[in-house]
């Protein structure tokens, strides 16, 4: 691999860049997803085993614990920062290219879901997978972040190969 690929794989401007993105698509799709689908109340069948469908989430994943006091949500939101921060410093410190963009995806996801809580006490959510009449819960593009984040850190610690092997981290 060449030293650009490895300085932009390594980089925190690429780190952080990716952190804006994730956060910025997701924050803009639920904006999206409210306009299209608040006024009409509607769940728009995309395939017979998917559907978009608007939900608030007051809690953390699936709604477990929800906070439904102002302290609670402060708490909650608390916590997500705090994490957040973690999962930074985790990231930064990563000399595995495919980890540090697990961390980077959970970062972004966790900040989407932290700014959206922020604004009015609970996280949007709108696609909903479904079938036999089991619906999955419903979840947004923050959540998808963060599950192709962990899978990506799982693969880099369950499968070293060529693809997952340090690179030199030319910021330091």
């Amino acid at each position: 691999m060449n030293s650009s690929i490895k300085l932009r794989q390594s980089s925190p401007v690429t780190f952080g860049l990716v952190v804006v993105t994730v956060a910025m698509l997701d924050l803009w799709s639920k904006s999206a997803m409210i306009a299209w689908l608040a006024p009409t109340r509607s769940t728009i069948e995309v395939t017979p085993f998917f559907n978009l469908r608007l939900g608030y989430n007051p809690g953390v994943s699936f709604g477990l614990f929800p906070a439904e006091s102002d302290l609670s949500r402060a708490l909650l939101i608390g916590f997500a920062l705090l994490a957040t921060v973690l999962v930074v410093w985790l990231g930064l410190r990563s000399r595995v290219w495919i980890e540090r963009l697990g961390f980077a995806l959970i970062a972004g996801g966790a900040i989407g879901n932290v700014f959206d809580r922020s604004a009015d006490g609970f996280v949007t959510d709108f696609l909903d997978f479904h079938v036999f009449g089991w619906h999955w819960p419903t979840f947004n593009l923050a959540d998808v972040a963060i599950t192709c984040g962990v899978t990506a850190i799982l693969v880099a610690s369950l499968f070293p190969d060529s693809s997952t092997q340090p690179v030199e981290d030319q910021s330091r």
